[in-house]
C-alpha cells in the first residue's frame, strides 16, 4: 500500500520492558489530551507560538483509523480534542493546515477505498468541519488528496495524485471558498507510476511551496502555484520531508538508505547527497528554525529516537539530549519556541503528545566577553567536575563539546541561583571538551581536559 503508510509502518508506540523514558532536558512534556491511548501526533501545523493545530493516528494499529485533532491557543498549556468527522470508516486525514485559531483545512482520502478524496475546513476551532472540495476534485479513481497548503491566509493549493497524465492540483485565491484546477500545461508531466505523498509539502515566505513525490523528485512552484518546475534528487526512493530556510537553502529527506539526506542551494533545481550522515540527525521530520540559518529534527524507530539542531545545512546535528523517546514531528515558530510530536500514553510519564521547546534562544550571536566568573575544577579531571559560576535572574543552558566540535552532553539550568554545580563526565573519552554555558544571550566558555 502506497502513501503514508511508508512513514507510518517505522513510527509506531515500542516501549521496550527495560527502556527508560529520558525527555530532553531542553524540552516540555506536554498533553495533546488525545482519548485514546497511544495516538501518535502525526502531522501538525504551528501557526504561532500560542496556536497549534495537530491530527493523531492510531500508534498501536498504524493502519487504523483515529480521526483526532488537537489544538492549544496558548502556547500549549493546554489542549483541545476532538474529531474531524462524526465516524472513522468515510474519510481518513492525510493533512492538515493551520490558518488561524479558530481555522484550518484537513485533508482526507476515502477510507475503504483508499482513493478519491476531499478537503474539509473549520472556522469554529474545530466543533464543526465543512466539506469545502469542489465539484470535479478527487473524483477519479486514480485520485488520491495529498493535502491543502495556503501560501497566505486567502492564496492555497490542494494537491492530488495524477489523473489521466497530470498531477491534480486546485488553487484558490478567496481563503477556499472557491477553486480552480491549475492547468496541466503548468504543471511537469508525471513520470510513470509517479504520485504526491500525504502531507509532504514545505513553504517559505508568501510565494515558494515545493512537494515530493514517490520517484524521488520534488516539485517548486515560486508563484503561489500557478506554474511548477520539477528536479530529480535520486531515482526510486520517496521523498519523505522537505525542508528550507530559504528560497535557495534546503533540505531533503528520502527513504534510500545509501543516500538519505540532500542539500540543495539553489532551490531545489540541484541537489548534492550529505555524506557520512550524522546520527545525531532525525530522521523523522525537519523544520527550519525561523530567524537563523538552523534546522531542527527529530527521530522515532530504533538507533533514532533523537531530536537535535544543525548549524550548517544538516552536516552535523547537535542531540539535544534524552532517550528512548519517539518523535514524530517538529515545527520552529521563532527561534525561541518550538514544538514537537509524539505518542500519548497517560501510563508511561514523558509521554503525553506533545513536547515545547524550553531552551535559550537559537541563533542568538554570543559574541563578546565571557564572563570571567566562571570556574570548573579539578581541571585536568577524570571526568567529575565542579562548576562555580555567579548566579543570574536568568536560567541558561549548558553544552560540553568535543575537540571535533559536537555536542557531545547538554543540560538546562533552570535553577537562576546557580552556584556550584557538578558534572558527571566519565562516560567521555579522554581529551579535550569546551564547557559552554548560555545564559542571557551570552556564552561563558572554558576548556577542561578529561584524562
Amino acid at each position: 500500500m502506497k502513501k503514508s503508510l511508508l512513514f507510518i509502518a517505522i513510527s509506531f508506540l515500542s516501549i521496550g520492558a527495560n527502556a527508560q523514558i529520558v525527555p530532553s532536558p531542553f524540552w516540555t512534556n506536554q498533553s495533546a489530551n488525545y482519548p485514546n491511548v497511544s495516538t501518535g501526533t502525526q502531522w501538525f501545523d504551528a501557526i504561532d507560538a500560542n496556536n497549534v493545530w495537530a491530527l493523531g493516528y492510531n500508534g498501536t494499529l498504524p493502519n487504523a483509523n483515529f480521526n483526532d485533532y488537537t489544538r492549544t491557543n496558548n502556547g500549549g498549556t493546554t489542549y483541545t480534542a476532538g474529531l474531524v468527522y462524526p465516524d472513522t470508516l468515510t474519510y481518513h486525514p492525510s493533512s492538515i493546515e493551520g490558518i488561524d485559531p479558530t481555522t484550518a483545512w484537513v485533508t482526507s482520502y476515502l477510507n475503504t477505498t483508499l482513493n478519491k478524496g476531499a478537503i474539509h475546513t473549520t472556522t469554529n476551532g474545530g466543533v464543526t468541519w465543512t466539506n469545502m472540495t469542489a465539484v470535479n476534485m478527487y473524483t477519479n479513481n486514480t485520485s488520491w488528496a495529498d493535502f491543502t497548503a495556503f501560501c497566505t491566509a486567502t492564496v492555497g493549493i490542494t494537491l492530488g495524485d495524477p489523473v489521466s497524465g497530470e498531477f491534480e492540483i486546485h488553487r484558490t485565491t478567496n481563503g477556499g471558498a472557491t477553486w480552480s484546477a491549475v492547468a496541466g500545461t503548468a504543471i511537469p508531466n508525471p513520470l510513470g507510476g509517479e504520485y504526491g505523498i500525504t502531507d509532504l509539502y514545505t513553504k517559505f515566505g508568501a510565494n515558494d511551496i515545493w512537494f515530493g513525490t514517490n520517484l524521488g523528485r520534488i516539485y517548486h512552484s515560486s508563484n503561489q502555484g500557478q506554474s511548477w518546475t520539477v528536479a530529480s534528487v535520486i531515482g526510486g526512493s520517496y521523498i519523505t520531508k522537505i525542508a528550507f530556510r530559504s528560497a535557495l537553502n534546503g533540505i531533503a529527506y528520502t527513504n534510500n538508505a545509501g543516500s538519505p539526506a540532500f542539500t540543495s542551494t539553489n532551490g531545489g533545481i540541484s541537489w548534492t547527497a550529505i555524506t557520512p550522515i550524522d546520527p545525531n540527525m532525525g530522521k523523522n521530520a525537519i523544520c527550519v528554525i525561523p530567524g537563523t540559518n538552523m534546522y531542527a529534527s527529530c527521530g522515532a524507530g530504533v538507533g533514532n529516537n533523537v531530536i537535535s539542531y544543525s548549524t550548517d545545512d544538516g552536516l552535523t546535528w547537535n542531540n539535544w539530549g534524552g532517550a528512548n523517546v519517539q518523535y514524530l514531528e517538529i515545527e520552529f515558530v521563532s527561534n525561541s519556541v518550538g514544538f514537537a510530536g509524539g505518542f500519548s500514553d497517560p501510563g508511561t510519564p514523558g509521554l503525553d503528545g506533545m513536547f515545547k521547546y524550553s531552551g535559550v534562544p537559537l541563533g542568538v550571536s554570543t559574541v563578546g566577553i565571557p564572563y570571567s566568573s566562571l570556574e570548573m575544577y579539578p581541571n585536568p579531571s577524570t571526568g567529575i567536575v565542579t562548576i562555580d559560576l555567579q548566579p543570574t535572574k536568568e536560567g541558561g543552558s549548558l553544552f560540553v563539546i568535543d575537540a571535533m566540535g559536537k555536542t557531545v552532553y547538554s543540560e538546562n539550568i533552570r535553577n537562576v541561583s546557580f552556584e556550584k554545580h557538578n558534572l558527571n563526565l566519565e562516560n567521555l573519552a579522554k581529551g579535550i571538551y569546551s564547557v559552554n554555558i548560555v545564559r542571557a544571550g551570552r556564552t561563558e566558555s572554558k576548556k577542561i581536559v578529561i584524562q
